[in-house]
């Protein structure tokens, strides 16, 4: 391989000038689109720019030059490293900034702090629409008219267009000249890292012929190449030709020619059945449903888990937030009346740019099968990307976690860029939430902290929700000599296009309760609890008796048994095998002022004891159940007129009479 590389490349007589960035990637910041250039070291935006932040602050249109400004820094050209001619400048910066004063402040939208206009070039930098950029290669419609002639190199015979003109952007005046070099590309071609390069070597040693000049080559189809093909030649001690560099192209003749198209699709496969996800690492998304064959050609669950579970350890590091649902994407795509959801392209794009420079200090480079020009943004918006470039992320803070949704979007709404700064500011309420001072307390912090994401957009509380949790929570705090946070002052908050009380409510089955707690880790040792000390579980936090669970009967439930698990692990989980003795049950229930006599004691361990004794989900079932028991007998005596005269019942005979 590495041979014919170097007869490649030893054969081309390319003057070696200073190099250009080796980390260039699409722009794919729609906001960011039209404005003279489409690649950029940093995708997902400089350090300490958010773009959802940033593509909110364009679409205001509060000056026509705010997305040359805040796009040309925050998702910066790629050019030379330093060059002050792609940066905005310093009078134009200022401008924006007055102009848009007023607008960002009705929209609650800051300027950000790490854009300072004195910091930016004063000359030799972008003013408005007009664009300096480096020199690039002459193919511009001045060329002299020449007539178009018959191709005739053999690697380009076979192409959409069968006539060329010279000289070419390399500089051949003859055919003969640009056959003897696109020659020595027939083995990279064969190597197939791109199913494009023969199109894109064509369209620069025999570009299309259109009225009588060469038709510029396209910078995306560059870009699409170069993506695939440099990894290629990296991992063999050799660079991207300079003459090749596509930001020396334009888009301008990309509409004139058939782009690259993604290898992959499902829109060609017949309808498929539905199955439920059964690849470990895929089965907490938002769907449980998948078909196979996926996008890579797996024909069962079983083969796409064995290779998707490589990635596990990239996953549990965090290097993306989005890796996880675009792996799953792709190895176990969504199901939905046969048909297969694609992948997004974005998706992967974010996955990629989180992900791959860690891969590459460990010497793996970012797979060919996963190359996200092979996917495209048609199926974006249900894996909650936006059009202005927002996406929706899982919920990690574990407060937040089991609400009624489970996406949410950075920046949040007090402007923390990612969650575990989140976490950090918000450990003031930690102790708040706790008391349920009021219903509507947990979900409101959450909903600021970690706000509800639907599509890529965020979605904010009423100012009447916010009233409530202070309402609720304001004289606890007060007590506390606490007050209530300037940052969350209800009339920040809108009365419309919102999140009410309405929309609040969580509601949860049996099995809503046990998949809940097993996703909570409330399992020991791997095993779950079971189905009937869900419904036992349900039955005793369901206050109002309606059968479901709402958020804060949820978050009581957590804590019981919380509580409950903590007793057994401490104390009984380290038996072999790990269970409660008869002795050891007598006293845990007279500990916690469950008297039974011989009988009833006998009848309650003969239900749930098993080889060994009562294991960790005949525990928490014993417990549950005579606390059941224990809330209905005191709810009966306080239902008691207080004109009656009160049998001689005791607690003690009402367990008995119940269990035996």
């Amino acid at each position: 391989m590495k041979n014919f590389i170097f007869l490649v490349f030893g054969l081309l007589p390319f003057p070696q000038q200073a190099q250009s960035r080796t980390d260039c990637r699409p722009v794919t910041a729609t906001f960011c689109q039209g404005l003279g250039y489409t690649t950029t070291p940093n995708p997902t935006g400089a350090v300490g720019y958010n773009l959802h932040q940033i593509g909110q602050m364009v679409e205001t249109a509060c000056s026509p030059h705010i997305a040359i400004v805040l796009c040309r820094v925050a998702v910066p050209e790629c050019g030379l490293d330093d060059d002050s001619r792609l940066k905005p400048c310093r009078a134009l910066c200022q401008k924006v900034k007055t102009d848009c004063e007023s607008a960002f402040k009705a929209k609650r939208l800051y300027w950000p702090t790490r854009l300072r206009c004195e910091s930016l070039p004063e000359s030799n930098c972008v003013q408005g629409q007009v664009t300096h950029v480096r020199p690039q290669i002459n193919h511009s419609p001045s060329l002299p008219v020449s007539s178009c002639q018959p191709i005739t190199v053999p690697l380009c015979k076979n192409l959409a267009y069968t006539e060329t003109a010279m000289p070419n952007v390399l500089g051949h005046t003859l055919q003969a000249d640009a056959n003897l070099q696109i020659e020595t590309f027939a083995p990279l071609i064969q190597v197939g890292c791109s199913p494009n390069l023969k199109q894109f070597l064509c369209s620069l040693y025999t570009p299309e012929c259109v009225q009588g000049r060469p038709q510029p080559p396209c910078r995306t189809l560059c870009e699409t190449v170069k993506s695939s093909c440099e990894p290629v030649l990296t991992r063999h001690g050799f660079q991207w030709p300079e003459a090749f560099r596509c930001e020396a192209f334009t888009t301008e003749s990309c509409k004139h020619m058939a782009l690259p198209v993604p290898q992959f699709s499902f829109a060609t496969t017949p309808p498929a059945t539905c199955e439920l996800i059964t690849v470990s690492l895929c089965q907490d998304l938002p769907y449980a449903d998948t078909a196979m064959p996926n996008i890579l050609g797996h024909k069962s669950q079983g083969e796409a888990g064995l290779e998707v579970h490589q990635y596990a350890p990239l996953i549990k590091v965090g290097c993306s937030s989005h890796l996880k649902p675009f792996l799953c994407s792709v190895y176990t795509p969504e199901c939905t009346s046969g048909k297969r959801r694609p992948p997004c392209k974005t998706l992967c794009e974010q996955a990629r740019a989180g992900c791959e420079s860690l891969m590459n200090k460990f010497g793996f480079q970012w797979p060919d099968t996963l190359s996200c020009d092979k996917f495209s943004t048609e199926s974006c918006e249900h894996y909650g990307v936006s059009s202005s470039g927002g996406i929706c992320e899982p919920i990690t803070i574990p407060m937040c976690q089991g609400l009624s949704y489970n996406q949410t979007i950075m920046p949040n709404l007090l402007g923390h860029t990612n969650q575990r700064e989140a976490v950090v500011k918000m450990s003031f309420f930690n102790s708040i939430v706790q008391t349920v001072c009021s219903v509507d307390i947990r979900l409101f912090v959450c909903m600021v902290y970690a706000p509800r994401c639907v599509a890529g957009e965020v979605q904010r509380p009423c100012k009447s929700f916010c009233q409530r949790a202070k309402t609720g929570c304001e004289e606890l705090m007060n007590r506390f000599g606490v007050s209530w946070p300037n940052e969350l002052h209800c009339d920040a908050f809108p009365d419309e296009n919102c999140i009410s009380e309405e929309s609040r409510l969580e509601m949860l089955s049996a099995e809503g309760v046990r998949a809940k707690l097993d996703a909570g880790g409330f399992s020991v040792r791997g095993k779950s609890l079971s189905l009937r000390t869900a419904r036992l579980l349900l039955t005793l936090m369901d206050a109002d008796g309606s059968g479901d669970l709402d958020v804060v009967e949820v978050f009581k439930l957590e804590h019981y048994v919380a509580v409950v698990r903590r007793e057994y692990v401490e104390n009984y989980e380290r038996r072999n095998p790990p269970a409660v003795t008869q002795n050891q049950m007598k006293k845990i229930l007279s500990a916690h002022g469950f008297d039974l006599d011989d009988k009833t004691f006998r009848t309650l361990w003969q239900e749930h004891q098993s080889t060994g004794g009562i294991d960790y989900d005949e525990f928490m079932a014993v417990l549950t159940k005579l606390q059941i028991l224990r809330d209905r007998f005191q709810a009966h005596l306080m239902s008691v007129p207080c004109d009656c005269e009160v049998a001689s019942f005791s607690f003690k005979q009402f367990m008995k009479s119940t269990i035996i």
